[in-house]
């Protein structure tokens, strides 16, 4: 549950979502400035090394100053297929997803604007491009048997600095006042026994960028350029965290409690014990936003058959509107059968928590320097990209980071949980005859967690056809491995002497794509 609340962070390796007032997280901030430049076909079965070199679509949003290369006008459109797979380990238990998603990944136009000139500056070209720069589509379901803690830790984690929360959940029966009330609150549910537990996320939703760029050509020597991009997104998560297990006895309560309420058999809450219970814990996140960008680029040949690429991208200034809806209902039944519940009035449905807010979000400078080498029949092209994670800033609309400390406390846990990495990319091409062409490339990201292991790497192959002087049709596959971990809910393990149960995740991100271009 999303709700106003912060635990000591968790130097393990999972996943660490900060939660406060506002529903941003830090988990949030990495998403949604994190993006893989839009790349046509050839680029993609490239391994989307593209810094250096030039005369493809691509460049609109690789390095601008690569539409310096274009000796003729092109046009083209780019069909993808997503197919993602998660296999996950829940507490020893393996569950497999899958979800794919078919749509037009990228359409473009470069127009060619020659000089007509033997020296000097020899064209002027622009282009005009819509690319999905991420997909957040993904589908991930997993369960296990915990036998260690109970969803009900972390929910009364939260009763302890939500006064109204507080109010709402004791009345659950799931939870009561430790002997000592400054302690807070212990789980009526057994907390080392057999729980039955199951997390199921879906996600919607995808980032693109519409470009405007420029590019010139000096001599053949020197090329530049630019681009304007216009980014919108919009991410739909709908998570459900499932829980079945019994509650206490009264000498399992006494412990924590001795005059508990629960132990009076006049007391309703002592109809409580010893019964089947199912949880629901649900969130649901709809969050869209826009935001702009400025890329600089240039492309150096210090010979015929070398290009040296560097290009320069501005945070992406984003405006963002999020909203959150939080509950959490319980069911409670006489034995495991669900054919004896209690009466519809001793069932449990907390308030709605709502919350709808706007705010910036600022994503890393990236820089990237590329280098490509031709050959007779084919080319090498590779590229190091330098980006620091922990630069992400939320801020309000006025770009204020200090909101009752909201937004500096937050921007100081990205600063503590992030760091800088390097991405690096390279791939190859290969002509093997005048109307085949063959590609392969490799991706390595790097881990953007300071305390966090986070395992990412992708490869690709690639065909190119000629099918006349002006017509060309390009297909790549792009196999992707994500390793991480994820904490199905987090408690407050020096308070509880407990660990946070952890999801063991091996995202696979199969891409499929076809650009179908002509030349003018």
């Amino acid at each position: 549950m999303k709700l106003t609340h912060s635990i000591p962070f968790l130097c393990l390796s999972l996943f660490i979502f900060f939660i406060d007032a506002h529903g941003q997280t830090i988990d949030d901030a990495l998403i949604f400035s994190r993006e893989e430049p839009g790349a046509s076909a050839r680029v993609k079965g490239l391994g989307n090394a593209q810094t250096a070199l030039g005369g493809d679509i691509s460049s609109l949003n690789g390095n601008p100053a690569g539409l310096g290369f274009f000796g003729r006008s092109d046009i083209s459109i780019t069909f993808n297929y997503l197919q993602n797979s998660n296999s996950i380990d829940y507490l020893g238990t393996n569950t497999a997803s899958k979800k794919g998603n078919f749509g037009v990944d990228q359409v473009g136009a470069v127009f060619h604007f020659p000089t007509r000139s033997n020296s000097g500056w020899q064209n002027f070209n622009i282009g005009l491009s819509y690319n999905k720069t991420q997909n957040f589509n993904n589908s991930r379901n997993y369960e296990g048997n915990n036998t260690n803690s109970t969803m009900v830790h972390a929910l009364t984690d939260i009763m302890a600095t939500d006064e109204g929360f507080s109010e709402d959940f004791y009345n659950s029966f799931i939870v009561d006042q430790f002997s000592n009330p400054d302690d807070g609150y212990f789980p009526i549910a057994v907390e080392n026994g057999d729980k039955m537990q199951f997390n199921e996320q879906s996600v919607r939703g995808n980032r693109a960028k519409t470009a405007v760029a420029f590019g010139a050509n000096y001599n053949n020597k020197f090329y530049i350029g630019a681009t304007l991009g216009i980014t919108s997104f919009k991410y739909d998560r709908q998570t459900q965290f499932i829980e079945n297990g019994w509650t206490k006895n009264a000498a399992e309560v006494a412990v924590d409690n001795p005059t508990s309420d629960f132990l009076n058999p006049a007391n309703v809450e002592h109809d409580f014990l010893n019964a089947s219970y199912e949880l629901f814990d649900n969130f649901s996140q709809v969050t869209e936003g826009s935001g702009v960008d400025i890329k600089l680029g240039m492309i150096y040949k210090p010979a015929v058959d070398w290009n040296i690429g560097l290009t320069i991208n501005t945070p992406t200034w984003t405006t963002i509107k999020e909203d959150t809806r939080a509950y959490t209902d319980i069911n409670y039944y006489e034995d495991e059968s669900s054919d004896n519940p209690f009466p519809d009035d001793m069932q449990y449905a907390s308030d709605y928590y709502d919350s709808t807010n706007d705010y910036l979000l600022t994503s890393p400078w990236k820089f990237a320097l590329g280098i490509s080498k031709f050959f007779n029949r084919g080319l090498l092209a590779a590229d190091v990209e330098f980006l620091d994670y922990s630069t992400m800033r939320y801020s309000d609309l006025s770009g204020d980071y200090y909101i009752n400390g909201t937004f500096d406390d937050i921007n100081n846990n990205i600063k503590e949980v992030y760091q800088s990495a390097i991405n690096f990319r390279v791939g190859g091409e290969y002509l093997i005859n005048n109307v085949l062409s063959g590609r392969a490339g490799f991706n390595y990201y790097g881990n953007p967690y300071k305390d966090a292991d986070d395992k990412n790497l992708s490869g690709s192959l690639g065909l190119g056809i000629k099918l006349t002087n002006s017509v060309y049709l390009d297909m790549a596959v792009n196999h992707q491995f994500n390793s991480y971990k994820e904490a199905a809910y987090l408690l407050d393990e020096e308070f509880w002497d407990l660990d946070s149960p952890v999801a063991n995740i091996d995202h696979r991100r199969t891409n499929v794509a076809l650009t179908l271009g002509a030349k003018f």
